[in-house]
């Protein structure tokens, strides 16, 4: 009786307190949601991915253990969590970017991985988060800014593209003198997109410049951009790269047991290269990009105005002052080869002409 009497108190006391609520105010306007949900499809039924006989055959755990090895897993450099930096380096950031929402501070972060380029609960598959163009701003003076567009590719290129520097790289300065301040004074180091379509490079007026590789018109990786090769699913036998390189890795190298591998299924599709090709170094690019690079970087350290231990421009009293200024170009064009990672793989007519025009410039008297 006593349990009744306490149900019956608490019931008339709830009630008593609901009578004297006032009247409801206007509704508020909605609230950012801290976790970047963007709701479930109507009718999405979890099962369609999450069972028995396709979870760990189709969808999800293949391509995890695939991500595990990729960089974006170990080497996407996540503490850069501020708002400047978490639209790439963090899924939660890249969420926001894509969205079209501001980027936070990212207190909680995780790296690059499923849910940066899939929304499959809102769309209830795993198609691409974003496939539109991508506008990657110049850095260079007098030259506009470049739209890269390469199908599946323009996803990568929301992050694969360079980031503002400052100054920008001017040829005609007043007085001729281009007064750099920042150590870091380069187009960042996600570059690729903008070396495989030829562009983000100085180039200088009295050198004569031919153009692009193959790659960065042929009709397959416009269509699929960077998937294409570094997507490349590997076959057993004869590649040992299964599950090592290629797919969700994203690794066109890959060590198998100690023995070094190159995905390169992507690369002898009909319309790109025959069956012959055995390596990444095709008629020795990579070997020819690297001695350039090593080269220009003598050059530019014996002037005083790179270190290259770490990579970065050499300041003197908090400052480096190249004249005549059309110079800077090649700590420019070194950087930005540096930094794309592929030695010429992307493009290699342009990756190598970049180069031999800066060697070229700062051997002049």
């Amino acid at each position: 009786m006593k349990t009744f009497a306490l149900v019956v108190t608490a019931l008339v006391t709830l009630a008593f307190l609901s009578g004297c609520e006032g009247p409801a105010g206007p509704a508020g306007a909605d609230g950012e949601d801290g976790l970047n949900l963007e709701g479930f499809a109507v009718g999405i039924q979890c099962a369609t991915c999450h069972s028995a006989d396709t979870d760990t055959l189709y969808y999800v755990a293949g391509r995890v253990y695939q991500w595990e090895s990729s960089k974006h897993a170990l080497g996407g450099d996540i503490e850069r969590n501020g708002p400047d930096c978490a639209g790439c380096h963090t899924t939660e950031g890249f969420v926001q970017a894509t969205d079209g929402k501001t980027v936070g501070q990212q207190t909680h972060p995780s790296p690059p991985g499923c849910f940066a380029c899939h929304s499959p609960h809102a769309r209830n598959n795993f198609s691409l988060r974003k496939q539109t163009p991508v506008t990657i701003g110049s850095n260079i003076v007098g030259v506009p800014d470049a739209v890269f567009d390469y199908g599946k590719g323009n996803l990568c290129a929301q992050c694969h593209k360079t980031r503002p520097m400052s100054p920008k790289m001017d040829a005609n300065p007043p007085g001729d003198s281009l007064v750099i301040t920042t150590s870091r004074w380069y187009s960042h180091y996600g570059v690729q997109g903008q070396v495989l379509m030829g562009d983000g490079g100085f180039k200088f007026p009295d050198f004569t410049y031919t153009g692009n590789s193959p790659h960065t018109n042929n009709t397959i990786i416009k269509q699929e951009g960077c998937p294409t090769c570094h997507m490349a699913e590997g076959v057993y036998p004869p590649s040992m790269g299964t599950g090592k390189g290629g797919g969700h890795t994203m690794n066109i190298r890959f060590d198998f047991n100690g023995t070094p591998g190159s995905v390169l299924n992507g690369c002898k599709q009909s319309g790109c290269h025959t069956s012959a090709l055995t390596s990444v170094d095709y008629h020795g690019v990579q070997t020819a990009v690297e001695h350039n690079l090593d080269t220009l970087g003598t050059l530019l350290a014996n002037k005083g105005w790179i270190d290259l231990a770490s990579g970065t421009v050499k300041l003197t009293g908090g400052r480096l002052v190249i004249r005549p200024a059309v110079k800077a170009g090649a700590i420019c064009n070194f950087l930005f080869i540096e930094h794309d990672l592929s030695l010429g793989v992307h493009n290699s007519t342009y990756a190598l002409e970049l180069l031999r025009s800066s060697i070229a410039e700062l051997r002049k008297p």
